[in-house]
């Protein structure tokens, strides 16, 4: 409501359009004077509906930006409107020829001349930003951007406006963003059960596991303009993700001329990191070219450990891990404006993830809990370490008419991984004699082919109805080799090759339709997936092969209701899935060290979610009641291996159920001060059921998180965030101990927004941590761990250049009149 009233009075002074009184006086009248005959014309004629869309320079709607419908020459205002929160309008009116003027604070006028024959859909008006200028003084207004705000079920978090701009990675944004997890292994989630898709831009990111984490280390924070996570997404999102999807949106650069932007950064507590980034832009009328680069350097420290009561037994285990990996990546995207209604775009990437790495762990073993009888030193030394990506993509979209739009991709993308790690393993007596060494090598090594065809058809009859379909056909080939010594022997039991092959199917369609305050959306998703895994061990027993195949429907419906007084309120229910990552497939046991073992399990099935939504917001807050259901969940778990051994396997293992209940909370409370708060509670069923273990667990939990934004003098700007998760239970037996984290960011700008200067400090009570317990018959473990997550950040930034936005091709002189 206050951007309606801000809105409406900046409509009425023209400050921000720099009318003259005189002007502000004839608009005013040009809207309070409509003759009585001009009304009794306009509605005794058949009426036409006009509607479209207004975006910002991020491609956002904007809200409540003010639409005017002029007619030509004879500069009479007939019909004029708001835009809603997504951006949207609609005007009615005689048929005619007409100007269609859109204004909003900060933003140039966007014209538009047209004639109107029939009720008609225009594409996408877009906003070019402004600082007016009044003699020698600049006057810029201050937008409301709160840190996050919630539009049709998706939660977005407004990262280019915000301190997550500046902290360094993808990865690094996504651990400081309310309402999103990310664990000590990279494994990132929402607060709803289930796994957690990634896209970027709308496109999947089908990396998985420590692969999909690198990816997100070379993706430069800067680049980020904003995250879109959806608890329940529609048909055209793949089914993966059974807790839901997040969309990485990237800056996108639009109008014509040169651009360049660069930002340079060093981070520092335990270990000194240098981060830089540039991006190049060139655009013409007919095409568009952009370079872009990153790199950082530097090493990462993490301290973690556990303690472990098995058979009555004590052992204690303490690690210090320095990661040394360095990255790098470049791109290169091109565009070319084939015709009016075609456009065809190329783009090519490669990333680096290299370097060594050392972890250090010493391990006590007690008989009981107290009597000390020895002691084991172990290293992991890395001496080599690289992970390299290629991806290339390629689209192709054509629009045969403003209703329609067909898009054609084709992408690939190559993943090698490899390394080099030597394992010394020192034994001693209670009293640090060195009783015997054994020297382990290992050396795994990975390669993955994806390729993906796409075709995507939007149809839009009319402003209120919308179809969309699609094909998708994917092929996955993993190929993982890991050779392991023992005192310079190979070792046949641990060494092996496993080949993974996946063939996916898909096609899906959604169609939506309005009414006046009603809408309903219905979406199915056809999915079959085909599946192959081979291990070639050293020793003819060990080689296996495992076949399968699966066809599913995957329904979604969502019905709203939009209140006279702006309320909305809606109902979605959605089906998902999360498919077990490649490497888990393996069946193959590795040794992590002499008392800890993983192996997978070539017999997971995928783990399915049904999930009930009901949501309302009004203006600043927005409520979220929900209940989700998991079947054949999967996780790893960790289970006694005789005596004095544990071993981690990902199994299926039962039913989850969650309920929850989430609050967010955005505004404005000052001129100087903006506020967002999300809250969660939720409560949480495990049912454990497999093999011969039986066992229900259920706990309440609750997180918190709140950003300010606040406006200083000097035009310097002050941001202070925190996040707090209560204790809750984990994927299987085990309980999370409560945690958190308070980030402190200081920014300012100069000569327009070109030139930023930000100085942050995160975690600044060192108080983010991952520490955990559970009891599992005669095993009781407690681990606990932290990262280098307390850093001082300084970043500069700078922009150079100046874009040149396409001008309308006729100049209208008339709405200057008004």
């Amino acid at each position: 409501m206050n951007r309606l009233i801000l809105s409406l009075l900046l409509l009425g002074l023209g400050i921000s359009y720099g009318l003259s009184a005189s002007a502000q006086t004839k608009l005013s009248s040009a809207q309070t004077k409509i003759s009585s005959s001009a009304q009794t014309k306009i509605s005794s004629s058949a009426q036409a509906k006009l509607s479209g869309r207004v975006l910002d320079e991020q491609r956002k709607g904007v809200e409540a930006a003010i639409v005017l419908l002029i007619t030509s020459p004879d500069s009479m205002l007939v019909a004029s409107t708001l835009t809603d929160s997504l951006g949207r309008f609609s005007l009615s009116a005689r048929p005619g020829d007409f100007v269609l003027c859109v204004r909003n604070l900060g933003y140039k006028e966007a014209r538009r001349s047209l004639r109107l024959e029939s009720s008609e859909r225009l594409g996408d008006i877009l906003l070019e930003p402004e600082a007016q200028a009044l003699e020698k003084v600049v006057v810029t207004a201050r937008r409301s951007r709160p840190l996050t705000t919630v539009t049709q079920g998706k939660i977005q978090l407004h990262v280019a406006q915000s301190y997550l701009s500046d902290l360094g990675s993808a990865l690094d944004v996504l651990k400081h963003a309310p309402g999103i997890t990310v664990s000590s292994k990279g494994e990132i989630s929402l607060a709803t059960i289930g796994g957690t898709a990634l896209y970027v831009n709308g496109k999947k990111l089908m990396l998985q596991g420590e692969e999909r984490a690198a990816f997100l280390r070379t993706l430069s924070s800067s680049k980020i303009a904003r995250i879109e996570s959806s608890p329940s997404p529609n048909a055209s999102f793949g089914t993966d993700g059974a807790g839901g999807i997040i969309n990485i949106i990237l800056k996108a650069t639009e109008g014509e001329g040169f651009f360049l932007s660069t930002s340079h950064s060093a981070a520092y507590w335990e270990n000194l990191r240098q981060s830089s980034d540039f991006a190049l832009s060139y655009n013409r009328s007919k095409w568009q070219l952009g370079l872009n680069y990153s790199h950082s350097i530097g090493h990462h420290a993490m301290d973690y450990g556990y303690e472990k009561l098995q058979g009555g037994d004590r052992s204690v285990s303490t690690t210090i891990d320095t990661d040394k990996r360095n990255t790098y990546t470049a791109g290169l995207d091109f565009a070319w404006q084939l015709s009016p209604r075609s456009q065809l775009s190329v783009s090519s990437s490669v990333s680096l993830l290299a370097g060594p790495g050392l972890t250090e762990t010493s391990t006590e073993l007690y008989k009981g809990e107290h009597t000390l009888t020895g002691i084991l030193k172990a290293r992991n030394d890395y001496v080599k370490q690289q992970t390299l990506r290629y991806s290339h993509s390629a689209n192709y979209r054509y629009s045969p008419s403003e209703q329609q739009q067909l898009s054609l991709s084709a992408d690939w993308t190559h993943f090698d991984g490899t390394a080099r790690c030597e394992q010394p393993n020192d034994y001693y007596s209670p009293s640090h004699t060195l009783l015997r060494s054994e020297l382990f090598y290992s050396q795994p090594e990975k390669e993955i082919d994806i390729y993906a065809l796409l075709a995507d058809y939007k149809y839009a009859p009319s402003a209120r109805s919308e179809l969309l379909s699609g094909l998708k056909g994917s092929l996955i080939k993993s190929g993982n080799s890991f050779v392991f010594t023992r005192n310079g022997l190979l070792d046949p039991q641990r060494s092996n090759r496993f080949y993974y092959d996946e063939a996916n199917l898909e096609a899906y369609t959604q169609y939506t339709h309005s009414w006046d305050r009603l809408e309903l959306s219905a979406g199915l998703r056809l999915e079959y997936m085909h599946t192959l895994g081979r291990l070639r061990a050293h020793s003819p027993q060990g080689s296996e092969e495992h076949r399968g195949g699966r066809l599913r429907l995957f329904p979604n419906l969502s019905l709203s209701y939009t209140q006279p007084s702006g309320g909305k309120l809606s109902l979605l229910y959605s089906q998902r899935q999360d498919k077990p990552r490649y490497e888990d497939l393996n069946p193959f046991e590795y040794l992590l060290d002499e008392f800890s073992y993983w192996k997978g399990n070539p017999f997971l099935r995928p783990q399915t979610s049904d999930k009930i939504l009901l949501s309302y917001s009004l203006r600043s807050l927005s409520l979220s009641l929900y209940y989700t259901r998991l079947e054949d969940y999967f996780t790893g778990i960790t289970d006694a291996l005789g005596q004095d051994k544990t071993i981690m396997t990902t199994k299926n293992i039962g039913r989850q159920q969650q309920a929850g209940l989430e609050v967010i909370y955005s505004r404005r409370l000052t001129p100087w001060w903006d506020f967002s708060a999300n809250v969660g509670l939720y409560y949480f069923v495990n049912r454990l059921d497999y093999e011969h273990y039986q066992q229900t667990y259920q706990r309440p939990s609750c997180s918190l998180s709140a950003s300010n934004s606040l406006l200083l003098p000097l035009g310097l700007n002050l941001e202070l965030s925190g996040r707090y998760h209560s204790a809750r239970q984990g994927g299987s037996y085990e309980l999370s101990k409560p945690t958190g984290s308070i980030d402190l960011g200081l920014n300012r700008s100069w000569q327009g927004g070109r030139l930023r200067l930000a100085l942050l400090l995160t975690d600044l009570l060192h108080s983010e941590r991952w520490d955990s317990y559970g009891t599992k018959d005669a095993l009781s473990l407690s681990s606990w761990g932290n990262g280098e997550s307390r850093k001082l950040i300084l970043r500069l930034s700078y922009s150079l250049g100046k874009q040149k936005y396409p001008k309308q091709e006729q100049k209208l002189e008339e709405v200057n009149r008004l």
